[in-house]
């Protein structure tokens, strides 16, 4: 919103007055409500920003929210791992695996960001933290993208609970990801892998390869979510990714390896509600890996397997997208890419 320029050095917009101060040229804005008058630093010496601010201020002032601005007023000693503690008490919009993945990625922004004041940190000091682990530390650019992605939601709930009057990681735009090739398993070397596995993993592997789910979401699957009358797995609430259910059906070896599973539950004297017979299997998954000649494996390479082989087979990304649970196309397209079978044979036809 365009301010009306009342000298030099002061700005108006609407009821609030704008005017550099200090050695350091920040902006501040001084405003009235019903408990007097208020002024606050803004911590920002660019003109634009510090305009965007106050016309913040003002549409608070205009809708009555003093309550808000009053909350925003007296918090700003609070610091970022203060707020953190309450993000982690409050936020509710994440799934529980969502919470479990970011547990690290939280803590690094805590090390960094924790002792700065909340309304202290500016979307320049976002941008330099982001440019550093992406250039000098060599982090991808999807997780800085993710970092970029929890500080949006995270800072967004602070101006929505009234401690920041803006969000500064808004201005800060996501960075276009390097479309990379899923690394999948052939059917040959997938045989390979399965017989070189002790049977604790080769049971995990196996329904990883033959249903596409990921990690989290077969360690919390329940034998309520399994329908062997429709031969239907059902992925819902916090098992899902983005917490939305979606059915997957079974494959002959799935099914038979889940009434097997299942019969041996019946009969043992502890029932259990956890379907699979959940281990770390990381480390016997490498060493298979190793001897099968394939090298390195990791479980979420069962995953693109999945995706992959189904694309091989001919069917539509749409349909693999719907297994896998992805809300776009855009990850799906890598699988077209992986093994272009299709494609193949889609020439072979104009040979014939």
């Amino acid at each position: 919103m365009p301010g009306r320029k009342a000298d030099s050095t002061v700005h108006v917009i609407g009821q609030v007055r704008l005017r550099q101060r200090g050695s350091r040229k920040f902006w501040h804005a001084r405003y009235m409500t019903p408990a007097g008058r208020k002024e606050e630093s803004l911590k920002v010496t660019n003109l634009k920003v510090a305009m965007r601010k106050a016309n913040e201020i003002n549409n608070m002032l205009e809708r009555g929210e003093f309550t808000t601005l009053e909350t925003r007023h007296t918090s700003r000693k609070k610091t970022f791992a203060a707020f953190m503690d309450e993000f982690k008490v409050n936020y509710t919009n994440w799934s529980e695996s969502t919470w479990r993945g970011n547990q690290s990625m939280l803590k690094k922004l805590v090390e960094e960001f924790g002792q700065l004041p909340l309304t202290g940190i500016t979307t320049k000091e976002i941008e330099t933290y982001l440019a550093r682990k992406r250039d000098q530390e060599g982090v991808a650019t999807a997780t800085t993208n993710r970092y970029l992605a929890t500080l949006k939601t995270m800072f967004k709930m602070a101006a929505r609970w009234g401690y920041l009057g803006y969000n500064p990681a808004e201005p800060v735009k996501i960075q276009k990801e390097k479309s990379e090739i899923p690394d999948a398993l052939t059917e040959k070397q997938l045989k390979q892998l399965l017989n070189e596995l002790p049977d604790y993993a080769w049971v995990i592997v196996t329904f990883a390869a033959d249903t596409g789910m990921r990690s989290s979401e077969m360690e919390q699957l329940q034998w309520s979510d399994i329908k062997f009358d429709e031969r239907m797995i059902v992925v819902r609430g916090s098992q899902a990714k983005n917490d939305e259910f979606r059915v997957i059906p079974m494959t002959n070896r799935v099914f038979d390896l889940l009434q097997e599973i299942y019969q041996q539950n019946q009969e043992s004297k502890i029932k259990q509600l956890q379907v699979l017979p959940w281990k770390e299997i990381k480390k016997s998954l490498h060493s298979a890996g190793v001897r099968a000649g394939i090298g390195h494996v990791h479980l979420h390479m069962l995953r693109h397997t999945f995706a992959t082989r189904l694309r091989d087979k001919g069917v539509p990304l749409d349909r693999i997208k719907e297994l896998l649970g992805h809300k776009t196309m855009e990850m799906v397209l890598r699988y077209a890419k992986a093994r272009p079978q299709q494609l193949k044979e889609a020439i072979e036809a104009l040979n014939r």
